[in-house]
């Protein structure tokens, strides 16, 4: 995007180019591909595809902005990641740009209210009025607060030609006005005018279901973040108006995986780094000798990166054989999250490794040992988060589920992703005391109205049924409240900490109960242990029961307690932003699916409580 610096007189002088600066983080979620970031000096801009992101280097993202992550790229279907470019004025640093385009194209005058609309690759658009053209520089218009989008996760301006009844053909024909705010604060305050045709009518009923339908207006296709400003026509989706800044807009679907270090884990860090290079890995893998690896090739980049050539051949073979061994990527996010428990559940006491956890004797907890089996230590992991596509309207949870919009026209080798390496505590409850408790009338029936509503939702929006039980409901809730007791005593925000839950809604025989509490916001370098020492016996004894003490009363109550459905799509009971809610970022379910009485239990009936008998009260 430029933007041009104008002489008096409107003459273009020279053409500068703004910064807007975005962490690379916020190109995965929030602002990934297709969503609309505001920009200072009244700009909204949509990040463009993945297509476009380096076509300065050759449509190619350098060597050094790739990384590998075996397990996920297996489950993605792609042959490596990028980490989103990072833009420096500094000598000799990378000055790659992430491209975006204007989006919502249709701007407005503040002072004289005249409308124009702007192209997708061009400049934001300038007030020609004679009023507004006086001084140094015309008058910036501004974006518009509405547009239109679709289930289908498609996105378009709103119709304002049409909605106004306006007879031209083009809408850049009609001498459109916006006026906002001049008799009433609501929708109905809000005129569109033709001085052409002379034809006004506010935006009150905008935002019904079928008001575009009612105009004539269906949704084209549009998908502006891969250049196409028309779709096909071919949609045959409700559009629907929403504000520009609504949550409903866009929808990150972000796949997440903990890093499960592979064999050759025991070479050393500069050998890891070398073979995880997807510019030196490909050579050696695609130049074998009699399936080995070729010892000229790996010698030669043994030297050229200065690690011993003994150790990098007997790493690459160990790697080369893993990756021939046909072993079966897992199917379904339940079997890829099993891999993670297993590894965690068991430990891997390797200080060298990127992931090092350290499993603690559960019977050193006092009061807790009776419910749980297993807890671990994560003194470091890795967390890899990659966008994989987007939705709008409603929020998708698999890539493959219908109404996932691409992040780029063609099929690319690679998906943006970002590292976070943290620390974490994993926490497994004891299978035959949550069985028992679960089995229960009490909870089954509490929770029965919830997931009854809940999976009704889901199947209205063709999305298939989950076998949600009090069990994965008592586990989420309890990571929500640990963390929020966390927050008290390990130095992090409730942002900064996330949750991953493990437990199996699919496959009864191998069950899963556990959870995994971890740092989210590490730099490169990892983080200073201040998480994982709360997990130490006699403490973390301590914190669960104060967080289950702070969960048996809440600000709301007795109106939380007693909720029969509430927070997004009703889809909770006794949760609020009093107890247990969370940052929508630091939970997976996005805040859905909880209720603290299945912690502790309601005033008429404790038996629901899972932990009825800890020494809490």
């Amino acid at each position: 995007m430029r933007s041009p610096w104008r002489r008096p007189g409107g003459r273009t002088r020279r053409t500068i180019q703004r910064t807007r600066p975005l962490r690379r983080a916020q190109l995965i979620s929030p602002f990934g591909v297709g969503a609309i970031t505001d920009f200072r000096n009244d700009e909204a801009l949509m990040c463009a595809g993945l297509d476009a992101w380096f076509t300065a280097a050759n449509r190619a993202p350098p060597d050094d902005l790739r990384f590998r992550e075996e397990r996920l790229q297996q489950r993605l279907g792609v042959q490596y990641f990028v980490r989103p470019p990072e833009f420096s004025e500094a000598e000799g640093r990378p000055r790659i740009r992430v491209p975006h385009v204007r989006f919502p194209q249709w701007h407005y005058c503040p002072r004289c209210f005249r409308m124009g609309k702007a192209t997708l690759y061009g400049d934001q658009p300038r007030c020609d009025n004679v009023s507004c053209s006086s001084g140094r520089n015309q008058r910036r218009m501004i974006p518009v607060r509405i547009i239109a989008i679709c289930e289908d996760g498609h996105i378009q301006d709103f119709p304002f030609r049409q909605w106004v009844g306006c007879p031209e053909q083009d809408s850049t024909l009609c001498a459109l006005q916006f006026k906002a705010g001049r008799s009433s604060a609501s929708l109905a305050g809000i005129k569109i005018e033709c001085s052409r045709c002379n034809r006004v009518k506010t935006l009150a009923g905008a935002f019904d279901r079928a008001a575009l339908a009612a105009v004539g207006t269906q949704c084209d296709a549009a998908r502006p973040w891969l250049g196409q400003e028309f779709g096909t026509g071919a949609c045959v989706k409700q559009l629907q108006v929403v504000q520009r800044g609504g949550s409903n807009v866009y929808f990150p679907i972000v796949a997440s995986s903990i890093y499960i270090p592979p064999p050759e884990v025991d070479a050393s860090e500069d050998i890891r780094r070398v073979l995880n290079n997807p510019v030196n890995w490909e050579p050696i893998k695609s130049q074998r000798v009699n399936g080995k690896v070729n010892e000229v090739i790996v010698r030669f980049l043994a030297q050229q990166q200065g690690v011993d050539a003994a150790d990098l051949i007997k790493a690459a073979q160990t790697k080369l054989d893993r990756e021939e061994s046909g072993a079966v990527p897992a199917s379904t996010e339940e079997e890829y999250r099993r891999q993670e428990h297993d590894v965690l559940k068991a430990g891997l006491m390797n200080a060298r490794s990127e992931l090092f956890v350290e499993p603690f004797d559960r019977n050193r907890y006092g009061w807790f040992t009776p419910y749980i089996s297993h807890i671990s230590l994560v003194r470091k992991l890795r967390e890899t988060r990659v966008l994989a596509g987007l939705s709008r309207l409603m929020p998708k949870s698999s890539p493959s589920d219908d109404g996932v919009q691409p992040l780029a026209r063609t099929r690319l080798p690679w998906l943006p992703a970002i590292e976070v390496r943290g620390e974490g505590i994993f926490i497994e409850f004891d299978r035959n005391r949550i069985e028992a408790w679960s089995s229960e009338a009490a909870p089954a029936l509490r929770i029965r109205g919830l997931t009854d509503d809940y999976n009704m939702r889901r199947l209205s929006r063709e999305t298939g049924r989950r076998n949600i039980d009090a069990r994965f409901i008592m586990v989420h809730s309890f990571a929500h409240a640990l963390i929020k007791e966390l927050t008290f005593t390990c130095g992090y925000g409730s942002a900064s900490l996330r949750e991953r839950l493990y437990c199996n809604l699919e496959g009864p025989n191998l069950p899963m109960n556990g959870l995994l509490i971890y740092t989210a916001s590490g730099d490169a370098e990892g983080t200073l242990g201040g998480l994982v020492s709360q997990a130490e016996p006699g403490r973390l004894e301590r914190i669960v029961a104060s967080a289950l003490r702070r969960a048996m009363w809440c600000s709301n109550d007795p109106v939380c307690i007693e909720s029969p459905g509430g927070g997004a799509q009703t889809s909770n009971l006794a949760a609020c932003h009093g107890c247990i809610l969370l940052p929508e970022t630091s939970c997976e379910e996005g805040n859905r699916l909880l209720d603290r009485a299945t912690l502790i239990g309601t005033i008429k009936d404790p038996r629901i409580g899972f932990f009825d008998a800890a020494p809490i009260k």
